[in-house]
């Protein structure tokens, strides 16, 4: 899972450092502090230069790490943020706070770095953590929560969970009769071929991400069904979807593959709660949901590897 991360300039905001130009902070005289704290937010002033300056000056280790702590969280750099947690903690009992400070008080530095664990924990797939973060986040520094998604990101889970319940008994009627672009008109068992499954890419026309999967689902296309793994290309588009899908196919060559079109009542959408696009199905010859889920997620190989199939 990859978090959407809102960082940068609305990072640097939220810690009580208004954003600024280099014009603004070009002649004036600032302390090694504070030319330090300005270097942390101002793209076109040098970090470096102003660490190793303040570093010179004496500036204390509690300093420095919070100046780099901004400068992490201005230039949207997460895995450097990622190790530089302890370090951050570890001096938080000897930084200022105040209104005119980078941090208002210490329970604020508390919930930002709940936030990035929380953002870690959910990168690593690791629920429990993620929900221990994103609790201490909201008490701590709601702002924080706010600002990285976290929110978003736990609904999401939720929404997996309800998912993943109902597809633990779900079963497809492979009866269904699926219309292709060329005309055809065939039940999902028929499409399935006595092959040993069934992966249908859910895309339509207007959908960014889903023309630049396309590349991906054609390899899948290409590499699969020799492995017993028929792919097809279900579009959803409510306006011409005969002429869309053709359109697309052509563009991208993808001949080798069936190019379904859902009817127009979207039964298997609703069937498997399709509430976002791209979305891809594994589907056995019973009907059975084997993955539901987006087509980049490892979870999709998982779930392939369960049948001795590569990607």
């Amino acid at each position: 899972m990859k978090a959407n991360l809102r960082i940068g300039l609305v990072a640097v905001a939220l810690v009580g450092l208004p954003v600024v130009s280099a014009d603004e902070v070009d002649g004036h005289s600032h302390s090694p502090k504070d030319h330090l704290y300005e270097a942390a937010r101002v793209a076109e002033v040098s970090f470096e230069d102003a660490y190793a300056a303040a570093k010179e000056a004496g500036v204390g280790e509690p300093f420095l790490v919070e100046a780099q702590t901004l400068h992490f969280l201005s230039t949207g750099n997460m895995p450097e943020l990622f190790g530089h947690l302890e370090k951050l903690e570890a001096v938080s009992s000897d930084l200022e706070y105040g209104a005119d400070k980078p941090f208002h008080s210490e329970r604020q530095l508390v919930g930002l770095v709940a936030s990035i664990r929380a953002i870690r924990a959910y990168e690593a797939n690791d629920v429990a953590e993620f929900e221990k973060q994103a609790g201490s986040s909201y008490i701590n520094a709601p702002q924080y929560n706010q600002a990285f998604g976290l929110l978003q990101l736990m609904t999401e889970l939720r929404r997996k969970e309800v998912q993943e319940l109902a597809m633990a008994n779900l079963r497809i009627p492979m009866n269904l009769t699926i219309a292709s672009a060329d005309g055809e008109e065939k039940t999902l068992t028929e499409w399935l071929g006595g092959n040993q499954a069934l992966l249908i890419d859910f895309w339509a026309s207007w959908c960014g991400p889903c023309m630049q999967l396309m590349p991906e689902l054609r390899t899948k296309a290409e590499t699969l069904p020799s492995q017993g793994v028929v792919v097809a290309a279900m579009n959803t588009d409510a306006d011409d979807p005969f002429g869309k899908a053709k359109k697309v196919r052509d563009q991208h060559n993808m001949d080798l593959m069936p190019w379904l079109l859902e009817p127009e009542e979207r039964p298997l959408s609703r069937l498997l709660m399709i509430d976002s696009i791209p979305r891809m199905i594994l589907v056995s010859p019973e009907g059975k949901v084997l993955y539901n889920g987006h087509p980049m997620d490892p979870n999709l190989k998982s779930a392939l590897a369960g049948l001795d199939v590569k990607i």
